[in-house]
């Protein structure tokens, strides 16, 4: 079953985003603001979502069951539990995520997610370098989600996160290499968790973020 095509909130074809905010934003957090993003993709067999932060239930029921069920959800980083687990509850779904290297284990998750790994709808798993974090290629979006590492500013410029968030991963330079890589993808659309939604500067906004970090 597909997902009918152009609701209001479907930003490319198959794949719909969402804001809320941040439940432990503070004034003083460093490099984000209060709104976050997180998205549903229509794998074609059921919705795969992305860091949900559900604030509405009863719609996000409506768009898993027009999409024939819930077939995952991923976790881009540690830090997103967000509503993970009632996501998880609700719909009897598994939760895939980059094996940690901390002993700390109050996020679970039920399939690991290492560098390449194929996910439903051909996601693909991306190491980002930075700790527990991945990124996400959607080939049929021809975009890139990001979870922290890179940020947009409120102009909607991309960038790399603060330095004090990569610190333990080697800093900027590190990041820098492990992203130039996906510069060969050719992303049509580069999107990010914290910062405003930008379609369509995929090439040149990553290009110009890697080249100034």
């Amino acid at each position: 079953m597909t997902l009918q095509p152009d609701p209001p909130d479907q930003v490319l074809r198959g794949l719909w985003g969402f804001s809320a905010i941040h439940p432990e934003w503070e004034d003083d957090n460093d490099g984000w603001e209060p709104e976050v993003a997180w998205w549903a993709l229509d794998t074609g067999d059921g919705v795969l979502l992305i860091d949900p932060l559900v604030e509405d239930w009863e719609g996000l029921d409506a768009l898993v069951t027009g999409g024939g069920g819930c077939c995952g959800i991923i976790r881009t980083t540690y830090w997103h539990e967000r509503t993970i687990p009632q996501a998880r509850a609700r719909y009897g779904t598994e939760v895939w995520a980059r094996p940690g290297s901390s002993p700390d284990q109050r996020h679970p998750f039920d399939r690991p997610a290492p560098d390449g790994t194929e996910l439903p709808g051909g996601v693909r798993a991306i190491d980002v370098v930075r700790d527990d974090e991945i990124a996400l290629w959607l080939p049929d979006q021809k975009a890139l989600v990001f979870g922290d590492v890179m940020l947009r500013d409120p102009s909607g410029k991309l960038s790399i996160c603060p330095e004090s968030w990569i610190a333990r991963s080697g800093g900027r330079g590190r990041v820098r290499q492990a992203l130039e890589p996906l510069l060969e993808l050719d992303p049509e659309h580069v999107l990010v968790s914290h910062g405003p939604l930008v379609k369509g500067d995929g090439p040149s906004a990553l290009a110009e973020a890697l080249a100034t970090a």
